[in-house]
């Protein structure tokens, strides 16, 4: 439910958000002159705002510890999902006193559930392949509900931990949802297993399940992976990454799309989504003038995007979007005017491994893997393919960054949510002001913004004493 609710709210048309009947309870609001919190649903509840009617004030901790437990075990019984309860002060006057710490008010705590937990039957353990050729396995269970959702598959992860669990096919095994999101296996009762009868040990394939190739396992490493470069399933993911969000962003290609134009046999490679015709999306299941014209429209504007878009859409090995961004700044100032993707690949084509590896950001490890990826020959077809594409890449515009700003050469991390502007909106903030933006917390980082909801990015930043802020101070302090 919270998934469907956060798709429908995030809906393009408003119009198709209307349609699917949201409902929220209010729990605060500003500009009422009220002395309490269970004064301020009250009057929200007189103005006809829906509230959650399941509170109860307490003026003892046991009181208090008391109603969590309650809700522990009558949590089934609501007709949505939750996963704890928040315990606030009451008096708005004490809640100003005690105030916030990096926007976490000191007034206010949650205490979260355990995760629910349902006990099925592994009928089988399949094996998914990955965009970069990774073996995934997979349990696929007995339907069970947990959390208000019928599972049916929960990952594995890796042989690893396979092993470690010792889980079999046929195996009862213990589930949840982790986060009450992930589905996950806990633990196998391995007792319950019947006498007499087998329980093979999992162990990986030798070739692919889905095209046959070899499988191949480094020594060290803990994936296996398919061999053959033109896997279907290989292909299929690398093409939904490019495609995607992460990538050059196409609205409307989503898997299913995908799936029947490589059936087709009219895509065998990322680039070639851009020489489709309209014709051949008109011939495809369930399209029809309309759909076809709104697609084909969509890939063509595709062939201008930011240039660390296109870089995070090839899918190389270790490299992601701050290392596109670290790629792209370092591009632009070598590009012509007008730049298009060619000329880009040309460029990484002419590096060395040493100069990928002077890059600010890219160290040894990932400058190999970029190395090796654009030299790789069955890779080749795919690049050349794209730079005949004709993509217009836009480069960053690379500022001399004075060294009064705040944030020159300083490494800052965003935790939790943001009012006054998006995380993107933030993150291009801090960059354009010298800073270095990454996604985890360490000795290194200087700076960590924290809004309501952050969590172990901020209890970490607090064990290892980094400066901590919220988002008013960090805003003042770009002033």
């Amino acid at each position: 439910p919270r998934n469907a609710a956060a798709g429908a709210v995030r809906q393009l048309d408003p119009a198709a958000t209307a349609k699917r009947n949201l409902a929220f309870f209010a729990y605060s609001a500003a500009g009422l002159d009220v002395a309490s919190q269970a004064q301020l649903l009250q009057r929200l509840r007189d103005l006809g705002v829906r509230t959650n009617t399941h509170w109860r004030a307490a003026t003892e901790v046991d009181a208090v510890l008391a109603f969590v437990n309650e809700w522990r075990q009558k949590r089934q019984e609501l007709d949505y999902g939750t996963d704890g309860v928040v315990v606030k002060v009451d008096r708005i006057e004490d809640q100003e006193k005690l105030g916030f710490v990096a926007n976490n008010p000191r007034w206010a705590t949650a205490f979260k559930f355990p995760a629910e937990q349902a006990t099925t039957t592994i009928e089988d353990i399949l094996i998914y392949v990955g965009r970069t050729g990774v073996l995934t396995p997979v349990a696929a269970l007995a339907p069970v509900l947990v959390g208000g959702t019928t599972v049916k598959r929960a990952t594995l992860h890796n042989l690893d931990e396979v092993h470690r669990l010792d889980v079999r096919k046929g195996d009862r095994v213990v589930i949840q949802r982790a986060g009450d999101v992930i589905p996950e296996v806990v633990r196998a009762e391995v007792d319950a297993r019947e006498k007499g009868k087998d329980f093979p040990v999992f162990e990986m394939p030798e070739t692919c399940p889905v095209c046959g190739g070899d499988v191949e396992h480094s020594e060290g490493e803990v994936a296996y992976r398919c061999g053959n470069p033109a896997c279907p399933a290989k292909t299929g993911q690398r093409i939904g990454h490019f495609v995607g969000r992460g990538g050059m962003d196409i609205e409307g290609m989503g898997w299913a799309l995908v799936t029947q134009l490589q059936e087709r046999g009219y895509v065998a490679d990322p680039a070639d989504v851009f020489f489709l015709s309209k014709e051949q999306l008109l011939g495809l299941d369930r399209f029809a003038e309309k759909s076809a014209t709104n697609i084909y429209e969509r890939i063509q504007a595709a062939r201008r995007r930011p240039l660390a878009r296109v870089l995070n859409a090839l899918g190389m090995p270790h490299v992601g979007w701050t290392t596109s961004e670290d790629l792209a700044k370092w591009l632009a100032p070598k590009l012509p005017d007008k730049p298009r993707f060619a000329d880009a690949l040309r460029l990484l084509r002419e590096a060395s491994a040493e100069d990928l590896q002077a890059i600010e950001g890219v160290g040894a490890i990932v400058a190999k893997s970029i190395y090796d990826h654009l030299h790789d020959p069955e890779e080749q077809r795919g690049l050349d393919r794209l730079a005949e594409a004709n993509i217009e890449v836009v480069p960053p515009v690379v500022r001399a960054i004075a060294a009064s700003s705040p944030l020159a050469g300083k490494t800052v991390v965003f935790t939790g949510n943001l009012e006054n502007r998006s995380r993107e909106d933030a993150e291009a903030l801090a960059k354009s002001l010298g800073a270095k933006v990454t996604g985890s917390v360490s000795a290194k980082t200087d700076l960590v913004v924290a809004g309501p909801g952050a969590g172990s990015k901020l209890e970490k930043a607090r064990q290892l004493g980094v400066k901590v802020v919220d988002e008013a101070t960090f805003e003042a302090m770009l002033r």
